[in-house]
């Protein structure tokens, strides 16, 4: 049965003589019908109250905050690549060696490593743009 499609029905509490219970949206012969209180979450909308008490930053302090941020962000983005660049290279030399079964393992971790810079790259690419 659809929540959705019946929402709007009665529904219906029933016993039977072994004690089972079955709930219905139609009327069943000593079947009780069962009171629903109604959903009003979905209907009111969310309200954020700062308490009085809060401290408030100012605008200047605010946007100072947002600068060193950003900086910060920018500075971590560009280690990361040139971590990102530095693995992507030294993976290239691994290749170029002689190939053993520790050089493959050690492709694979290298490989893992240059998947996190990566993603650490698109995380913070996506933070700045946020900013």
């Amino acid at each position: 049965m659809s929540s959705i499609a019946h929402a709007g029905s009665s529904i219906y509490k029933h016993v039977d003589a072994d004690g089972r219970i079955t709930f219905t949206n139609r009327l069943v012969k000593g079947a009780q019908k069962m009171q629903s209180r109604p959903n009003n979450a979905g209907t009111r909308a969310a309200v954020s109250i700062t308490p009085s008490h809060f401290p408030k930053v100012s605008t200047n302090t605010q946007q100072k905050r947002d600068v060193k941020r950003r900086e910060i962000l920018e500075n971590e983005l560009a280690d990361e690549m040139k971590l990102s660049s530095d693995t992507r290279r030294f993976i290239s030399l691994v290749r170029n060696a002689q190939e053993t079964q520790q050089q493959k393992a050690r492709i694979k971790r290298l490989k893992n490593k240059l998947q996190r810079h990566e993603s650490n790259i698109t995380s913070l690419k996506r933070e700045l743009e946020r900013l």
